[in-house]
């Protein structure tokens, strides 16, 4: 996960937004990277994770208003990588115990993802439901 959340923070200073909203690297401008979410890119419709990349990339510019713009959790998911930080090296460190315990890592991790699919059931039935209600 060190890895993992060693390669986000680097792609997240190395990528940027295009005014179309595609995602490409700083230093290759005009060739923007395929889109990776099968569900926007086959059914037009936007899952869970979508904006999540592009938050990041603007939080790392730090541009808060556009990163909330595309996801509302998008500082919560970048949070928890940079935590992962302190909390692996500090595993590697101590070996011979459990960081934290079994518990907490796993209600931290599956309370993330909670929040995840709750903010895509708002974001995906919340205006429905709004001009049903106005």
């Amino acid at each position: 996960m060190l890895a993992v959340a060693v390669t986000v923070v680097l792609l997240s200073c190395l990528l940027r937004v295009r005014s179309d909203e595609r995602v490409e690297f700083r230093f290759f401008p005009g060739h923007p990277l395929p889109e990776v979410c099968g569900m926007r890119r086959f059914f037009g419709a936007q899952c869970p994770g979508c904006g999540l990349t592009r938050s990041f990339i603007y939080l790392a510019e730090g541009n808060w208003r556009a990163s909330l713009a595309e996801h509302r959790l998008g500082w919560l998911f970048a949070l928890a990588v940079l935590l992962q930080f302190p909390y692996r090296l500090a595993a590697l460190r101590w070996t011979d115990r459990e960081l934290l315990g079994r518990c907490l890592p796993d209600l931290f991790g599956y309370g993330l993802l909670a929040l995840l699919f709750a903010d895509w059931v708002l974001r995906t039935i919340g205006p429905a439901i709004m001009r049903t209600v106005n």
